[in-house]
């Protein structure tokens, strides 16, 4: 009787710290399609967003770039940008980020990529106004608690061939302020 008993209390013991990591915060909020203008394929994006109550977007504009910033409560959990620069590729371009570990690449290193960032360039999106600029993106997730490389593939790709379809590439123009 003592190991049916035995087996019994281990099963009680494996449900009740089995529940234990279930105290995931619950999603009141609708996912994005789109960050600062540009469509994102929201399914890729949700396991990257934490569980909450409101998600706001703040978007920080300059002449040569913009930013998306991502809110869910207090909480800051993702960034996108556009940015013109006169990097030569994106190799140079995320040279300029201190904290970047990007061990994957795609397109012959159009776009570099991590479990929880990703930096693409867009093609023909060259700015005579900006003496040349090129038209860079970024997507970045600022907790790296979920990763998940091909999906930060996917969307810093879609992210990049939906920029290169905006006016601001198409005409080369600095972005409105």
């Amino acid at each position: 009787m003592r190991p049916v008993l035995g087996v019994s209390a281990a099963v009680v013991l494996l449900v009740g710290l089995a529940g234990c990591g279930e105290n995931k915060e619950k999603r009141e909020y609708a996912v994005p399609r789109s960050l600062c203008g540009i469509p994102v394929d929201s399914e890729k994006l949700a396991p990257f967003l934490p569980g909450g109550r409101k998600l706001s977007v703040r978007q920080e504009t300059s002449m040569l770039g913009v930013t998306c910033e991502v809110r869910v409560d207090s909480r800051f959990p993702v960034q996108t940008s556009l940015w013109w620069t006169k990097q030569i590729n994106t190799y140079a371009y995320v040279g300029r980020q201190n904290n970047s570990k990007l061990d994957h690449r795609a397109d012959n290193g159009r776009f570099l990529y991590s479990g929880w960032e990703a930096f693409g360039e867009t093609r023909n999106c060259t700015s005579k106004k900006l003496l040349g600029a090129h038209l860079f993106t970024a997507f970045q997730m600022e907790s790296p608690d979920h990763q998940d490389a091909d999906a930060m593939r996917q969307l810093i790709t879609e992210y990049t061939n939906a920029a290169e379809k905006t006016d601001i590439c198409k005409e080369g123009k600095p972005f409105p302020r």
